[in-house]
């Protein structure tokens, strides 16, 4: 029988934390090391045995068949227990499911309708983006409210519903529905992390880490608004408004279009937490053009709107973790942790666990030794009900889900030597035209990037985990897989470590954390094509590529003495 738990809110640094807008610290790639001449751990790994490019693409047609996979939902429920029977047939395999309860908010129905004089515009349904996730709950005839325009929202405190700020701005909608616009998603990374390395064909590692920092120095991505700059909705609640829509600015509507943003907010409520007759603060995407129309109408002081989001709200609802061992023969009472996490909103989001079962498959039949734990999370979708303090933690922005699962098992981490992350496999390139300014695919592959971190306390005076890493992906390059390019991150002055890897790191493991951030990363598939879940945007040979190369990396660290690491 599955153990359960209910997870508890962490009081830790949170990744949201990060400045907003910091520019320029600087190429740092310009101090990435040469690959070393140092032993080459699993380099010359057979991989004969690893499953199809085909048969990791098949399971990830299944993926996608099982729809959305929020948190807790149905299709999330599918999805897991799928891996559950794919693992259990694994040789070697020791399956676990770990039972945990939390507060679900899933959304029904979503609609903005606008009355007003004929004079002044068109009544009739507006056109949105989506809802906002956990923001509330309205009535089925929704919540009707005199449109007032309060221009752009001061972002919320990272990681929270409010800001704590005095209620001013948000007092003009008391009674109303409010219309708040965003600033524009784009930031720098450079603060939160630093490049110490890279390939790309053609360039050394240290020419690849420098052009990854001058991509991302600034990056527009609508992932940022809800991590960086979240709307205060709980401040609004306090105010009285009744409402909220909330308008992207500065991105093409394809871009942002059934965008699940944010998923990293509790609910504007005192407890934080959704409960049955509670309506929270109910809120409404739409997008540029369309809050433009707005605007306009809002000014005469004669619009309308009538908001509608109905959910379902259930407390103390059931979702599992999916974990399990390969043991290892080497007796050395250390391990290796894999790890992604499994709900998400499209074919990208999250992928990890497909990599993770070839991996199992392959790794079941070949010498070991250390014990292997492949661990697949619940919560990331939801994080304020999913992250809890690691003791004696690494000081790092980013707690995630996994870290439920380092508390709930403090016999087992310990023990860990180092992690490999497994997330957003086979990302494509897509953006903004610099020309046009139009949305779609830029040719080529997003940037694999890759938190790279030695042990806490390591003495070791080569980066094993990065230089192990980078090997790999020269070797499956030169094997005649794609040529993708890639950056080997730290975390930086403000210690940003994005992804399932940041509570491996923060418990002082060793990491190698593939997490490429493409802006459709939280996107429910594109309007043309929704029930694809963005499939299109996922390329196979680069996914498998992506696999062969973290197959060849956790060989080198299960082989590499624990004072190398």
């Amino acid at each position: 029988m599955p153990s359960t738990r209910r997870p508890q809110g962490s009081d830790g640094v949170s990744r949201r934390a990060l400045l907003l807008g910091a520019a320029g610290a600087g190429v740092a790639g310009a101090l990435a090391p040469a690959l070393t001449a140092g032993p080459a751990y699993g380099a010359g790994a057979d991989l004969s045995g690893m499953p199809s490019a085909d048969q990791l693409w098949q399971w990830q047609r299944q993926l996608v068949a099982f729809g959305t996979r929020y948190t807790g939902s149905p299709g999330h429920g599918r999805f897991v227990d799928w891996l559950a029977g794919q693992f259990s047939a694994v040789p070697g395999f020791t399956l676990r499911r770990d039972r945990l309860t939390f507060d679900r908010w899933l959304a029904r129905a979503y609609s903005l309708s606008l009355t007003q004089p004929a004079t002044t515009g068109p009544s009739g349904p507006v056109p949105l983006t989506y809802y906002y996730p956990y923001s509330g709950t309205t009535p089925e005839a929704g919540v009707t409210g005199r449109l007032v325009d309060l221009g752009t929202y001061t972002p919320a405190t990272p990681g929270s519903s409010g800001t704590g700020y005095t209620p001013e701005f948000w007092a003009p909608a008391k009674g109303a529905i409010a219309l708040v616009r965003t600033p524009p998603s784009t930031f720098s990374l450079a603060a939160g992390q630093t490049a110490t390395g890279g390939y790309e064909p053609g360039r050394t590692s240290a020419e690849a880490a420098a052009d990854y920092e001058r991509y991302a120095a600034l990056v527009t991505n609508p992932a940022w608004q809800g991590i960086f700059a979240a709307v205060p909705l709980l401040d609004a609640r306090n105010a009285g408004v009744r409402g909220v829509v909330c308008v992207w600015t500065g991105m093409p509507d394809e871009e942002v279009a059934n965008q699940y943003n944010p998923f990293i907010t509790p609910y504007p409520s005192v407890s934080g937490l959704p409960a049955p007759g509670d309506p929270g603060c109910p809120a409404v995407w739409v997008g540029d053009d369309t809050g433009q129309a707005l605007s306009r109408s809002a000014a005469t002081g004669e619009a309308t709107a009538t908001l509608r989001l109905t959910a379902d709200i259930t407390t103390r609802a059931a979702t599992d973790t999916v974990w399990g061992t390969l043991k290892g023969s080497g007796g050395t009472g250390e391990s290796l942790v894999v790890n992604t996490h499994t709900d998400g909103p499209n074919a990208t989001e999250e992928n990890g666990a497909l990599g993770m079962l070839a991996l199992a498959r392959y790794l079941s039949g070949q010498p070991r030794r250390r014990d292997i734990h492949f661990v697949m999370v619940t919560g990331h979708f939801q994080l304020p009900q999913f992250t809890r303090t690691i003791p004696g933690a690494r000081p790092e922005v980013g707690s995630d889900a996994t870290s439920v699962w380092l508390t709930d098992h403090p016999d087992l981490y310990p023990h860990a030597v180092a992690g490999v992350t497994v997330e957003h496999l086979g990302c494509t390139r897509w953006g903004n035209d610099p020309v046009t300014g139009d949305y779609g695919a830029l040719g080529g592959y997003d940037w694999g990037a890759t938190y790279t971190t030695q042990r806490q306390g390591s003495l070791a005076p080569v980066n094993l985990e990065e230089q192990a890493y980078l090997q790999a992906v020269r070797h499956t390059t030169a094997s005649g897989w794609t040529e993708a390019p890639v950056a080997t991150l730290r975390p930086g002055a403000v210690p940003l470590y994005l992804g399932e890897g940041a509570p491996l790191y923060a418990a002082g493991l060793g990491t190698v954390s593939l997490i490429p951030a493409p802006p459709y990363l939280l996107q429910a598939g594109d309007p043309g094509r929704p029930e694809l879940l963005d499939l299109d945007k996922l390329d196979k040979r680069l996914m498998y590529a992506q696999v062969l190369t973290l197959a060849r990396t956790i060989q080198a660290l299960d082989q590499a003495p624990t004072g190398a690491l």
